[in-house]
């Protein structure tokens, strides 16, 4: 079950990453995937940030794993702790990008459609 939702996952973000540069909530909050130079992500690129992406998860996963955890209240506070780590890592990065964009040559920019009329 674990792989089929990673795959539709997969599916999901790099679909709309690549056809448009926004996933729905992307929309709502006006917010646009380009590469460093403001083109189209191409689907290789977005399957790549896709991947790069867990590392927000990955890290306080395999911790809890090598740790035995089974607690769900203890698992969820690891996954807290390095979802707000990594968070903090994009003040160190001069254009305060996430790792994951950083790598991949994407960058999230304010974008809002242009009105007809």
């Amino acid at each position: 079950m674990q792989v089929f939702v990673f795959i539709v996952l997969a599916l999901y973000f790099v679909t709309f990453w690549s056809r448009g540069g926004q996933t729905v909530a992307m929309r709502a909050w006006h917010v646009r995937l380009v590469t460093a130079a403001g083109q189209a992500v191409s689907p290789a690129r977005a399957f790549a940030r896709y991947l790069l992406a867990w590392l927000w998860f990955a890290p306080a996963l395999l911790a809890a794993h090598l740790a035995g955890l089974h607690s769900s209240g203890a698992i969820f506070t690891l996954l807290f702790a390095g979802v707000a780590a990594y968070a903090l890592l994009a003040f160190m990065h001069p254009q305060r990008q996430f790792l994951h964009d950083a790598v991949c040559g994407t960058r999230l920019i304010t974008w809002r459609a242009k009105s007809p009329g």
